[in-house]
């Protein structure tokens, strides 16, 4: 069967005591929306239409939310019995139009959506597929019918891992990167640390940073070039922060650190800029697609100084435009056209870098050096 035509489905587990949280996880909220909305929403920007939510101990808090968001729900009886009891619940009444489905508890909130569809995409013909975050494997699994039977024949030691165990010779891992695989909300730090991350999850950390190069297999030489830029950038950034402009650090530090991902790629700027819009993160994929050749008006904004502190680089060390120039045209020696936009391009870091020593007062080129 082709992947096209595979139905997915999610199955939510929310049967649970939330004995060390002390209230109801699925209606605690993250960012002004309770935890079962978050899930609810990522999987149906998935395209994931069909949710089968299971209740227990919360069964008359977490039922009428459920069904609120358009989900069926299921009541475990047995919810006491632990999870691997509502993982059976939730299989027998499985619709039986569903090819395969997502394992993703109330708990986990987070996962983003372009994850989910990641997850959905590259599963292939594995009985179980696992998202992993720089080699750690998180929620959810995507889990196709044929193991149906094997679960449900499980005796329940270790719950549903205990009966994905039997599976490993036909699981696969997929990396992703996106932290919230791993982060579940078993208690209030839990809550407050994951709603601190939630705040700025359009922002990759140094760890989702990290993922993506190895996900991207970006060669160790850009990855110095890369951080010598983003050292650049953020040192131009903070002086005219210092003198009134308004600038987002973590935006540029990000798009920055990440602006060469797939420099083995023709038009590497697209290409990584769709690499990264299809992890989640568009506000970065921006900056990065314009980068070669950025539209600057005037104004020494974030992807002014991306792209101005780039053409002050050579390889991982910092060079002045007449220098950059001086190899670019060195190395499209034999092609007319590259040289020419090669000339314009750093025609423009030098009109950038005129602005940017104007307004700090001092050379700019000295500043940095």
């Amino acid at each position: 069967m082709s992947e096209i035509m595979l139905k997915t489905g999610a199955i939510v587990p929310a049967a649970g005591y939330s004995s060390r949280m002390g209230v109801c996880k699925a209606t605690m909220e993250i960012l002004g929306l309770p935890a079962m909305e978050w899930v609810v929403s990522n999987l149906r920007q998935a395209g994931i239409e069909e949710i089968l939510v299971v209740t227990g101990h919360w069964r008359e808090k977490i039922e009428p939310l459920a069904q609120a968001l358009g989900c069926k729900t299921v009541h475990n009886e047995r919810y006491e019995e632990g999870m691997f009891s509502s993982v059976r619940k939730a299989l027998e009444a499985m619709p039986v139009s569903w090819d395969r489905f997502l394992f993703l508890p109330v708990d986990i909130p987070m996962v983003k959506a372009s994850t989910l569809s990641r997850i959905c995409g590259l599963a292939g013909n594995s009985t179980v597929a696992y998202p992993t975050f720089l080699g750690k494997r998180g929620h959810p699994p995507i889990i196709d019918r044929k193991a149906v039977s094997k679960i449900l024949g499980w005796n329940g030691e270790m719950g549903l891992r205990g009966a994905l165990n039997l599976l490993e010779d036909k699981s696969s891992e997929i990396p992703v990167a996106d932290r919230f695989i791993l982060c579940d909300m078993d208690d209030r730090e839990d809550h407050l640390n994951l709603s601190s991350m939630a705040s700025n999850r359009t922002i990759p950390s140094e760890e989702e940073i990290r993922a993506l190069e190895t996900i991207y297999e970006t060669p160790t030489r850009v990855i110095r070039h890369e951080k010598q830029v983003t050292e650049t950038a953020l040192k131009m950034a903070n002086l005219l922060i210092e003198r009134g402009t308004k600038l987002d650090l973590p935006l540029l530090k990000a798009a920055a650190s990440l602006h060469d991902l797939c420099r083995t790629e023709k038009k590497h700027g697209k290409v990584g800029a769709e690499a990264l819009r299809s992890h989640g993160f568009p506000s970065i994929a921006s900056l990065v697609e314009l980068h070669m050749d950025y539209p600057y008006d005037g104004v020494l904004d974030e992807g002014a100084l991306l792209y101005l502190a780039d053409k002050l680089t050579c390889d991982d060390r910092i060079c002045s435009p007449e220098e950059r120039l001086a190899g670019m045209l060195t190395k499209f020696e034999d092609r007319p056209e590259a040289r020419k936009n090669a000339a314009r391009r750093l025609e423009k870091a030098k009109k950038m870098l005129d602005a940017f020593s104007k307004a700090i007062g001092r050379d700019g080129m000295e500043e940095l050096r």
